[in-house]
C-alpha cells in the first residue's frame, strides 16, 4: 500500500465553488421530501437527490394509485397518466426549492477528477465552512489536473489534516 497523502480543497477554484454550491443547496432537499410526501399523501423518506429524475424507495408507498405510478426500481413509469402528473409535480417542487442546478458531490468529484479508482483509498471530511479535506494513497493533484493549470487541491501535512479534523470535532461537540 502506498504512503498516505493529505490535501485540502483550494479555495476560490471552480471546484471549490461547485462544492460550496452543493452544500448550500443540499439543505433545501428537506422541503422536497416534505412537499412530495404531502402531495402524494405518503411518507417519503428515501429519495435519490436528483433534480431531473424522481426515484424513491417504492416500498414506502402504501396507496395503490401511487404504487401503480412507480416501477419496482423506484423510478416513474413512462406510460401512466398518474406518473406524468407526479413528474410535473416533482419538477415544480424542485423549481420552488431552488434545486434545478443541484449536482451531487459524487458527480462534482467525478467531473473534476477528485475520485479514487478500485483498490485505492480516499477519505474525506467536510469542515463547517464547507471546505473538504482528503486523505489518500494516491496523488489527487495529478489526477485532478486542469488544462488551465488550476490546482483544485493543495497538499498539506498529516499534522495540518489532523489538527483541522480535531478542530471540527470540537466544534460539533460544542454545538451539540
Amino acid at each position: 500500500m502506498s504512503k498516505m497523502r493529505y490535501y485540502r480543497i483550494t479555495r476560490g477554484t471552480r471546484y471549490d465553488q461547485a462544492v460550496k454550491k452543493h452544500f448550500e443547496l443540499n439543505k433545501h432537499w428537506k422541503q422536497v421530501y416534505g412537499r412530495l410526501s404531502e402531495e402524494l399523501g405518503e411518507t417519503i423518506t428515501k429519495l435519490v437527490q436528483h433534480p431531473k429524475r424522481l426515484t424513491i424507495d417504492p416500498t414506502e408507498l402504501t396507496k395503490e394509485e401511487n404504487k401503480k405510478a412507480f416501477k419496482k426500481d423506484g423510478s416513474l413509469k413512462g406510460n401512466s397518466k398518474k406518473a406524468k402528473e407526479i413528474a410535473e409535480l416533482y419538477k415544480s417542487i424542485i423549481e420552488e426549492a431552488g434545486l434545478t442546478e443541484y449536482e451531487s458531490l459524487g458527480t462534482i468529484n467525478f467531473i473534476y477528477g477528485v475520485m479514487r479508482y478500485q483498490g485505492e483509498t480516499l477519505k474525506t471530511f467536510r469542515t463547517s465552512e464547507f471546505d473538504l479535506y482528503y486523505k489518500a494513497d494516491f496523488d489527487i493533484i495529478e489526477r485532478s489536473k486542469r488544462t488551465n493549470g488550476e490546482s483544485l487541491v493543495e497538499e498539506i501535512t498529516e499534522v495540518e489534516y489532523t489538527e483541522k479534523y480535531l478542530e471540527e470535532i470540537k466544534k460539533q461537540e460544542e454545538a451539540a
